[in-house]
């Protein structure tokens, strides 16, 4: 079983509740339940996927107990009224009839309770406090902006949280406790206090929100008051022997006053003594940059340490989370510094991750490449989807099924578009070529992944599939209307990418100017034409001779390596363009030693997910590189690159200029081949931008439609 890999296998036990294997799905906020808080057939098509996957247990993210109070979300399970019992319960039965044990978050949101301030009702803490949240703000996209402000138009007058009386913390205990109650009787197994992450209880157990002076503030087991008497409601209503354990912070990050480790390790004992199964150690790091430090965490296995030092002070067992992968989690589980292991993203990314392990088909595994698409959904109270699992939320509408007749399919280009399509439509039992001009597979994804190790791994799994599935593979080979006539294919997928395009700048012609494709071109050791001309005469002769081993020698490790000893571009580096690819050449360069400014028109990186953008410019700048956004072009001349601003105008200087410019519709050969081939379909950046997980939807879903 999963080879070496063994530990995370053996099964476990929370309380009397005896799990199969070591791995649970954490809890997330998927807003796929309906507004009302009911459960929903996509709600248990998701849950119901993940248990048929292998996870011995899964954890329903933020059930509200003051439905429709309370809410992080305006789409959360409601647990505050007996009419949510019975859909709670089909749930319930959906994940036993897959293998799996069930669990939900009893939760409150406290100070980010954004549904309520949205609706203009008062959020509540343990102190008053400023609700803050302009920080947020910095680094979002000018079209995020309103989107975002829509959200709280009816705000409350006054931009503070209200904290909550003697009388009210009675009240919240009673629906904790109620809310538990409703679950034990719909028949989930188990329950986990929420207590992490800024939410209601969180609040009271930081010093940086829990200004109280009476019994439930200031030292620890003050600030325990609260959660302690919750847990003793919640034991009083279902019982000693039903599972309840509590999900913690182990270490506010970069929060003033925040929870400390030596809080935490203050804290567990008191919990284990109050009668709790289990300790789910999380942190927190509130939004922006420290977002990435906790909960979703970025670091790999950020968070193992907190929960080893947990684990030092109880006897109850630990559960850790944060970026473990199984061979991470198996060793945690020998070494004794952790007795479970909770994933979240990685389920969501492959929910069939525990079977392949245990299975030892770690190379089947869709591996998440960190994009936080689907974390920043929570921003627009929209359903969660991956980048890289179409199917996430969309289990039944995009469930792959055998086809009824196995048809001759042609897919033209091999990015992550035609890579999916061919995958797909392969393993419905059709007959699948990919042809591609290039000299690799992966398209714009190789590029991608000299950026990105994370895009790489995803780049390395498309192509194992392709080669386990027999796809034939024509490289080399551009399609025309004529090759069609002569294939005769059945049905056609259209995935060749778009059209780099660059703004007209005078001197964009000059020897040190590159444009996107030149530099691409030169990575990828396609070293003719444009992507040579900044290459001396013996580096020219140099890829001359050696050019028919090229594409076996220079793989994307290789590619890292030697561009970090040799990288024909001068020191100083302007990028004209400040778009997704702008900024990941930006790093990619600064990592190289280049002295790096990033000028672009509107905003920087745009097309990047929130979370990700406000770690990744802030991690760019902490690497002195100059992000100057809200220009107007000027030119390219001796000095270097002439911009202005509403400031004024200036030059920056530039050794080598490189013009990333965008990506523009790619439709001829769709349209000169859909009159000949009924069956054709676009997909990808050929027919607007669609980036990876764009791609990836069209793939599989042209994949799907082939009748």
């Amino acid at each position: 079983m999963g080879g070496h890999i063994r530990n995370i296998f053996s099964p476990g036990f929370i309380g009397k509740m005896e799990l199969k294997n070591r791995i649970i799905m954490a809890g997330m906020g998927t807003s796929l339940e309906p507004e009302d808080g009911t459960v929903d057939q996509r709600t248990i098509d998701f849950y119901a996927e993940r248990a048929r996957g292998g996870a011995a247990l899964l954890i329903v993210g933020v059930g509200a107990i003051d439905h429709p109070y309370g809410l992080a979300l305006t789409n959360q399970l409601g647990l505050s009224d007996d009419k949510y019992v019975p859909g709670l319960k089909v749930l319930s039965d959906a994940i036993h009839a897959n293998g799996a044990k069930i669990a939900i978050q009893l939760h409150h949101a406290g100070k980010v309770a954004m549904s309520d301030f949205g609706r203009g009702i008062d959020m509540v803490s343990a102190s008053e406090l400023s609700a803050g949240g302009s920080e947020i703000l910095q680094d979002m996209a000018s079209t995020e902006i309103p989107r975002l402000m829509q959200q709280f138009s009816k705000k409350p007058p006054h931009n503070t949280t209200l904290a909550l009386s003697k009388e009210q913390i009675k009240d919240y205990t009673r629906k904790y406790a109620e809310a538990a109650g409703r679950c034990k009787k719909a028949g989930l197994d188990g329950v986990e206090i929420h207590a992490a992450h800024g939410y209601l209880i969180a609040n009271f157990l930081s010093p940086h929100t829990n200004k109280r002076t009476d019994e439930y503030g200031g030292e620890v087991k003050n600030r325990t008051r609260f959660l302690l008497e919750i847990i003793a409601a919640v034991r009083e209503k279902v019982g000693r022997d039903y599972p309840v354990w509590c999900r913690i912070d182990g270490q506010e990050f970069e929060i003033e006053d925040g929870i400390t480790i030596d809080d935490t390790k203050q804290l567990a004992p008191m919990l284990e003594a109050a009668g709790v199964d289990a300790l789910h150690v999380s942190g927190y790091g509130g939004f922006r940059r420290s977002f990435y430090h906790a909960p979703i965490c970025q670091p790999e296995a950020h968070l193992v340490g907190l929960a080893a030092e947990i684990k030092k002070t109880v006897k109850i067992p630990v559960i850790a989370v944060g970026r473990i992968d199984a061979e991470l989690g198996d060793r945690l589980i020998r070494d004794g510094k952790a007795d479970f292991i909770a994933m979240a993203r990685a389920i969501l990314a492959d929910p069939e991750y525990p079977n392949k392990v245990a299975a030892g088909r770690q190379d089947d595994v869709i591996p998440c490449i960190q994009c936080y698409n689907c974390a920043t959904q929570a921003f627009w109270n929209a359903p969660v989807f991956c980048a890289v699992n179409p199917a996430a939320g969309k289990e039944a509408e995009l469930r792959i099924e055998p086809a009824g007749q196995p048809k001759k399919v042609l897919v033209i280009g091999s990015g992550p578009g035609g890579m999916e399509a061919a995958i797909v439509a392969a393993r419905r039992g059709h007959k699948v070529a990919i042809y591609d001009k290039g000299v690799r597979l992966g398209g714009a994804l190789v590029f991608a992944s000299m950026a990105s190790e994370l895009n790489e791994a995803f780049l390395y799994y498309l192509i194992r599939q392709v080669k386990k599935l027999g796809i034939e593979v024509h490289l080399g080979t551009e399609v025309t209307p004529q090759l069609i006539d002569e294939i005769k294919p059945d049905a056609v997928i259209v995935a060749n990418g778009g059209i780099l395009t660059s703004p007209d700048l005078p001197g964009k012609n000059r020897p040190n100017v590159l444009t996107g494709s030149d530099f691409r071109k030169m990575l990828a050791s396609n070293l003719k034409g444009e992507g040579a001309r900044m290459l001396t005469w013996w580096q020219k002769m140099a890829v001359r001779i050696s050019s028919p081993l090229l594409p076996y020698l220079i793989t994307i490790p290789n590619i890292r390596k030697i561009s970090r000893i040799w990288l024909p571009i001068g020191k100083r580096v302007v990028i004209v363009g400040g778009d997704i690819a702008g900024v990941e050449l930006a790093e990619f360069l600064a990592d190289r030693g280049r002295q790096v400014t990033v000028l672009e028109e509107k905003d920087l990186a745009a097309e990047m997910s929130i979370a990700r953008r406000w770690n990744y410019l802030q991690h760019l700048r902490e690497m002195g590189v100059t992000l100057i956004k809200g220009v107007k072009y000027g030119e390219i001349t001796d000095e270097g690159v002439s911009y202005s601003t509403k400031k004024g105008s200036t030059v920056v200087p530039a050794d080598t200029v490189v013009i990333t410019g965008g990506i523009a519709a790619n439709t001829a050969l769709y349209e000169a081949i859909k009159a000949k081939v009924p069956q054709t379909f676009i997909v990808g950046d050929c027919r607007e931008l669609r980036l990876i997980h764009g791609s990836v939807e069209d793939g599989c879903r042209a994949a799907l439609a082939i009748q």
